[in-house]
């Protein structure tokens, strides 16, 4: 996704590969698979640590894969206008605030870099 892989978009939106010359675009609607992958990232960073510290490398692995992920899905290709609907990024927003407050430095860098990406891309919407 975060090559701009047409290939990767035609999947998400649940269509053959017809042209290789498919183009990036800016689009009201998300792509089909956008609310499902997006609610299992939500869903993923939502869930809180483990207090028993046994498997805090595991659950720093999953944050930082998510946000990763969102990294490339919050862009327009894939988010469309449905990251800015209010409930949508009012939610995202206090997540957002939730990881800042709660994971350590090596992982709010890659939150810093997804909201980075999501200013820059969605900023003007």
């Amino acid at each position: 996704m975060q090559s701009g892989d047409t290939a990767i978009l035609a999947a998400m939106d649940q269509e053959p590969m017809q042209t290789p010359n498919r183009q990036l675009k800016l689009r009201e609607d998300p792509t089909a698979c956008f609310y499902i992958i997006f609610g299992l990232v939500y869903e993923a960073l939502s869930t809180p640590s483990p207090g028993d510290g046994s498997s805090n490398t595991d659950r720093k692995a999953l944050v930082v894969t998510c946000l990763e992920t969102l990294k490339s899905l919050v862009r327009p290709e894939y988010a469309g206008k449905a990251i800015m609907e209010p409930n949508i990024f009012d939610e995202f927003m206090s997540l957002s605030y939730r990881i800042a407050m709660t994971e350590p430095a090596t992982v709010q860098v890659h939150l810093v870099e997804m909201l980075i990406v999501l200013a820059s891309t969605q900023g003007n919407r």
